[in-house]
């Protein structure tokens, strides 16, 4: 493979000027040489006049040499560049996303702080920034409330900006009769806002759709070097920005699936076994449903993307009709999801055994978190907050915040057991504080609804 990329790149390269440049390294130092090849793990090969040669990492060379290269590397492997350059489109979108002309071949850590976005989660497979504005920022000269990127083992894999949308809109008191028509009319005149805000820079886009079954949507398509800019515009609901590869916006978003076999030997990897008892599930990513009642969608979101099937909390709400503020009936997510996990190879099952130690261990010891969805209070996740102080042996803060003010419907993973002590551990999309609390199983005896669904083959 590496002699193929070589010989690509020595035929494209004859095509361009063949003489050599001035080249300068991190401490500094200039030398002149010819490019003989670069590669696509971002290396260069060097040749001076005197035959010497030298591989560098494009990152071992000064800015100005490594964008250089980075668009040598683009011609190479997309063609020739868009006319628009990646500077004009950072400043077109009111932050800084490319550091040249293609953002999926960056690596995910460094672009998520150039977008001064905060590490949600890190886990062996992915790794994914998110910040929550709520409408404080700007992006596309429209209000943003949330931003999102999300990466693979290395690189960036897509973006999605979430303006006006349903779940994060303040909520009055009490909803005058025509709060909800205005709202609507508030998220289209959001949506068209950021569409003429692009098409001066990219022209008329193109209409599209993504997804499939209950999750697919009509978009407005621009690209721009390989890359897809879609804008969806769902009634009532939300608009929203996201930036995919264009192969994978061809393919409607839908990635290559894992094989089922290789998933389980996965999934059965990130079971850990600690010293004290203590069995759980590793790599679960963390998606945090911010300051909205999306329990439901976060927690789908989580459990898909821990599958290896890409998700989206706005698009799961939008398909399982959450309400304004949040608030999703467990059948009318389970029905719209049926359709996205059917084209996956995957199914739901509903666990009707017991909440007891033996039935929970049958599915953590295969890497398979449990969908619990249960009634809730304040007062319970108090209860668990303390218990998990006594357990990490930490203070117990009373006024401690619960992760929610919640009170009644609620859903979450579990993900862990204890066998010695009797207790099971559970993780809430209210960000990495609540990725893992211990539940005593006798504390069980006190919740009046409780459900167990499982995603398998």
């Amino acid at each position: 493979m590496k002699q193929l990329i070589v010989f690509i790149c020595v035929t494209v390269l004859s095509i361009l000027p063949a003489k050599a440049r001035t080249w300068t390294n991190t401490k500094g130092k200039t030398f002149e040489a010819e490019v003989v090849w670069i590669n696509e793990d971002k290396e260069v090969k060097l040749a001076s006049a005197n035959g010497e040669t030298i591989v560098v990492p494009f990152a071992g060379l000064s800015a100005e040499n490594e964008e250089y290269l980075e668009d040598l590397l683009f011609r190479q492997i997309h063609g020739e560049p868009h006319p628009v350059s990646w500077k004009k489109m950072n400043e077109l979108f009111g932050l800084n996303i490319w550091k040249d002309v293609y953002v999926f071949d960056d690596h995910t850590k460094p672009a998520g702080e150039r977008m001064q976005l905060e590490k949600e989660s890190e886990t062996d497979f992915m790794e994914n920034y998110r910040a929550y504005p709520l409408g404080k920022e700007q992006i596309l000269s429209e209000p943003v409330y949330t931003s999102v990127l999300y990466g693979g083992k290395q690189y960036v894999e897509s973006l999605c900006f979430v303006f006006l949308n349903q779940g994060d809109i303040p909520l009055p008191e009490q909803m005058s009769d025509g709060f909800v028509e205005t709202m609507t009319e508030d998220i289209e005149a959001s949506g068209m806002r950021v569409h003429d805000a692009i098409v001066p820079i990219l022209g008329e886009p193109k209409r599209d759709t993504i997804g499939k079954g209950s999750m697919r949507e009509k978009v407005w398509r621009w690209d721009w070097n390989d890359q897809s800019m879609l804008l969806s515009v769902q009634e009532g609901k939300y608009a929203m920005m996201r930036i995919l590869p264009a192969e994978l916006a061809d393919r409607s978003g839908k990635v290559e699936e894992v094989e089922s076999r290789e998933l389980r030997k996965q999934m059965k990897s990130c079971v850990e076994r600690r010293d004290n008892g203590d069995v759980i599930i590793r790599n679960i990513p963390m998606i945090d449903q911010g300051p909205k009642g999306y329990c439901s969608p976060a927690t789908w979101e989580r459990y898909l993307r821990y599958l290896g099937i890409p998700a989206n909390m706005y698009q799961l709400a939008n398909a399982g009709n959450t309400g304004i503020g949040g608030g999703t009936h467990t059948k009318e997510m389970i029905d719209a999801t049926e359709s996205l996990l059917f084209t996956n190879g995957r199914n739901l099952k509903e666990i009707e055994d017991p909440l007891e130690i033996q039935t929970i261990s049958e599915y953590i010891d295969d890497g398979m978190p449990i969908m619990w969805s249960f009634a809730t209070s304040s007062d319970l996740q108090r209860e668990i907050n303390r218990h998990n102080a006594r357990r990490n042996e930490r203070k117990i803060e009373e006024k401690e915040n619960t992760g929610a003010n919640v009170h009644g419907g609620h859903i979450c993973l579990i993900m862990g057991y204890n066998r010695k002590i009797q207790e099971f551990a559970i993780s809430d999309s209210w960000g990495p504080k609540f990725n893992e609390r211990w539940v005593p199983i006798d504390l069980i005896d006190y919740i009046p609804y409780s459900v167990m669904n499982v995603i398998r083959w």
